[in-house]
């Protein structure tokens, strides 16, 4: 018998291996999202194409209540397993030690601060350096049944423009029969904080070189604005005070023709438009101001960030500028009601031609992010206050007094330092 040449076995014995070896782990790329987020078909396609064209790597989705995303990548940090991409408020999160510091990638990029929204920018900010990238923006604005107004008497929505036009377009309404109520009032400390700013107040002001906030809880046009809201639930102007996690039941108070006017975002179109069973003409109006020639509110929407220790930066940097692309934010704002946050894509017909989205638009640039949201006990503490406001159980000016307190004395103790 022949034998088999030494090096053909070899060959033969090398091939055999190489057809049985175990395929090569992919690389795992490990995201956190808000729930509603990660259901979004534009969310969806673009972590599928970032899959094909990276076809060793596997994108882990974890979808949550935005809610809980701070505290869920504290915890994976602490376990050493952090994540690569989070979804949540950048500034917020480097203010807490769960971020990194993106400046370098920014200039990589080619990002500029001046193509986004102001407060987007503020979003994504911490201490002077970028630290995400924005990803969506929204502002509370009020959208009014115009049909409703009309009804009572009230001769323009301009009326609404200022608080005292705006009580008494109230009584009007409600004396009238346009509506039950003028408006729902939420516990939302978001939304508190827009009528906050409308009416020339202030939580706090932060020191961009340390982060040590001062607080102004107890500014009386901060109080002011709190009082405004119970006095239209206490005169019968509007309802009993919705719970923060009870948005849908506000929506469709102002779809059934319940209320005449809801504080919301651009996202609360669509739905109001499709369960609106009547004829609903809706305007869409800044809130109430002290000041209407120059209306403010508050910023809504999200930043993306690499958290701290996250195992690979790189490629969720990569997915992260996928996520903010001009088309995508194009679909998401007419898929999902979220607005961009570069300025050039509101220049797409789908803004410049939608009289409803134009309005939003222009409150954009005057709307700014709530800075409470850096100091959770705080915020926590503020979020309490507001629902014994609100509720009656205690006057505006002695909660807020008493909140003022706390947060001088958090601010002095060692958590707070």
């Amino acid at each position: 018998m022949r034998a088999v040449p030494t090096l053909a076995l070899f060959a033969v014995l090398a091939a055999g291996c190489t057809a049985s070896a175990v395929p090569a782990e992919p690389t795992l790329l490990r995201v956190i999202m808000a729930d509603d987020w990660a259901s979004a078909p534009a969310v969806r396609d673009v972590l599928d194409a970032f899959e094909r064209d990276h076809e060793q790597v596997q994108v882990q989705v974890q979808a949550v209540p935005f809610s809980q995303i701070p505290d869920l990548v504290s915890a994976a940090q602490d376990l050493e397993q952090p994540y690569d991409l989070a979804h949540w408020h950048a500034f917020a999160a480097a203010a807490a030690d769960l971020a990194e510091p993106l400046g370098a990638q920014w200039r990589d990029a080619g990002l500029r601060a001046d193509e986004f929204l102001p407060g987007a920018v503020e979003d994504v900010t911490w201490l002077g350096e970028p630290y995400g990238v924005p990803l969506d923006t929204n502002a509370l604005v009020l959208l009014t049944d115009l049909n409703a107004l009309e009804e009572a008497g009230v001769a323009s929505p301009g009326e609404l423009r200022t608080m005292e036009g705006f009580h008494a377009a109230a009584e009007k309404v409600v004396a009238g029969g346009g509506a039950q109520w003028m408006l729902p009032i939420s516990t939302s400390s978001w939304q508190a904080y827009g009528w906050i700013r409308a009416f020339g107040g202030e939580l706090l002001r932060i020191d961009q070189a340390t982060g040590e906030p001062t607080f102004t809880f107890d500014h009386p046009r901060t109080v002011a604005a709190l009082e405004f809201l119970v006095d239209l639930i206490r005169t019968d102007l509007a309802p009993g005070p919705y719970g923060a996690d009870l948005a849908a039941d506000t929506v469709q108070a102002f779809a059934s023709g319940q209320v005449a006017t809801h504080a919301t975002g651009s996202w609360d179109l669509n739905i109001v438009a499709r369960s609106a069973d009547r004829d609903l003409r809706v305007g869409v109006l800044p809130l109430p101001q002290a000041d209407p020639d120059e209306p403010v509110t508050v910023l809504g929407g999200s930043s993306l960030f690499v958290p701290t220790g996250a195992e690979q930066p790189e490629l969720a940097f990569e997915l992260a500028l996928r996520l903010i692309d001009d088309d995508v934010a194009l679909r998401l704002a007419e898929e999902e009601g979220r607005l961009p946050a570069r300025i050039r894509v509101f220049d797409a017909p789908l803004f410049t031609e939608d009289p409803l989205l134009s309005t939003f638009v222009q409150q954009l640039p005057n709307a700014r992010v709530m800075p409470l949201i850096a100091y959770p006990d705080v915020a926590q503490a503020f979020s309490e206050a507001l629902n014994d406001i609100l509720s009656g159980h205690r006057p505006a000016v002695e909660s807020m007094a008493d909140l003022q307190e706390f947060a001088e004395a958090w601010l002095a103790s060692d958590t707070g330092a």
